[in-house]
């Protein structure tokens, strides 16, 4: 079975060694390839030395290449025996062009599926500390490297491109690209506490319990808590009454709540007791339905930070997949990820709310830009 490490193996050669030969589109091909679409490292350090020799306007051939990579490397590293290869894997067409393209879009999916951990880590501290300015930091990053990468693909089809790319921040697009992040992300994911899923529905039950007492705080929850989206199924029913309830102002008491969630219980199939479901409504009925809304706010962030992290690496490995797509997903989970964490306060505590910086308001030509997700605060 083919692997795609070698196809990318073989593109970057392709790549590379076509414009040793033929440099004359080295302009329109670096207008579009950047040194981190490479996965070989000694691919990397030969891009590099082209630039270099581009920009110094010395010749791109092989014999300056390899005096090029001594100079830079030492004779070890700069391996020029490696440059052969480069030569000989060029088809009889030498544009490297079309193999550009492909280093390009590997380059791009393992771009947009790296940023995944950025949204874990980030869904993690504002799940631990009940606050989510340093998550609307990472969407804003997260989605300027989808709209830098939606581009750069874009630019090496020969597609219009909206210039977006060029109004973002400098420190927006420079923590975009940062490996370092992505390296720190990663780092606190492996030495955070991992999600405890019974403890999530624990916290699900307790904000479904204090709804009971708490029926106008039922209808702000619905805003950004579907039903579909709770862990604990029994209370998951609980919840479903408790909505059809609200929306049809009927009052809300324990007597009809518990006829509420038997009749509900026969499409669902499943519900707690009705001692359970009375003492813990009992039990809930001082708890403060905002905090309770921010805890399981956060488990669902995580949840989904996860999930869709998940799906990004297994969208970003299928080649199946087209790249227009992933981009899309990414975007819509920077976007669902926003709507969770609007239940939040951005801090926590007396600091000043500092605002990000604000960009022009735009529309990219596939909907809203993914920097700035569009949904505003959910209230109550």
């Amino acid at each position: 079975m083919i692997r795609t490490d070698d196809v990318v193996h073989l593109a970057e050669q392709a790549t590379l060694g076509g414009l040793l030969l033929d440099p004359a589109p080295f302009a329109e091909v670096e207008a579009w390839v950047r040194g981190q679409d490479f996965a070989d490292p000694w691919h990397r350090m030969v891009w590099a030395a082209l630039r270099e020799a581009h920009v110094a306007g010395r010749p791109l051939d092989v014999e300056c290449l390899g005096v090029d990579l001594v100079a830079r490397h030492g004779s070890r590293l700069a391996d020029i025996v490696r440059i052969h290869d480069l030569v000989a894997c060029v088809p009889a067409n030498p544009d490297a062009r079309p193999h550009a393209r492909l280093v390009v879009e590997f380059g791009v999916r393992r771009e947009i599926a790296a940023q995944g951990v950025l949204l874990e880590a980030a869904a993690l501290h504002a799940a631990t500390n009940l606050e989510a300015q340093p998550l609307h930091a990472a969407l804003r990053i997260v989605g300027a490297g989808y709209l830098v990468a939606g581009e750069r693909w874009a630019l090496a089809n020969g597609e219009e491109i909206g210039h977006f790319v060029d109004q973002l921040p400098t420190q927006l697009k420079a923590g975009a690209a940062s490996l370092e992040l992505r390296r720190t992300a990663d780092k606190v994911l492996n030495h955070g506490p991992a999600l405890d899923r019974a403890e999530a529905r624990s916290h699900e039950a307790r904000l479904v319990a204090c709804l009971a007492s708490h029926p106008t705080a039922i209808a702000p929850t619905y805003a950004w808590l579907g039903p579909d989206r709770l862990l604990n199924k029994p209370w998951r029913t609980v919840y479903l009454a408790l909505g059809e309830m609200a929306e049809t102002g009927r009052t809300i008491d324990p007597i009809s709540l518990a006829a509420a969630v038997l009749r509900t219980a026969r499409r669902t199939g499943t519900a707690p007791d009705a001692a359970e479901l009375r003492d813990a409504v009992a039990a809930e009925e001082s708890s403060v339905p905002g905090h309770l809304r921010r805890v399981v706010a956060g488990d669902q962030l995580r949840l989904l930070a996860h999930a869709g992290a998940r799906v990004l690496r297994a969208s970003a490995a299928n080649p199946g997949t087209q790249v227009v797509d992933l981009l899309e997903t990414g975007i819509r989970l920077v976007q669902a990820l926003n709507v969770l964490s609007s239940v939040m306060p951005d801090a926590v505590g007396p600091r000043v709310r500092r605002h990000a910086t604000s960009l022009d308001e735009g529309q990219h030509r596939r909907g809203p830009r993914p920097d700035q997700p569009p949904v505003g605060p959910v209230t109550g």
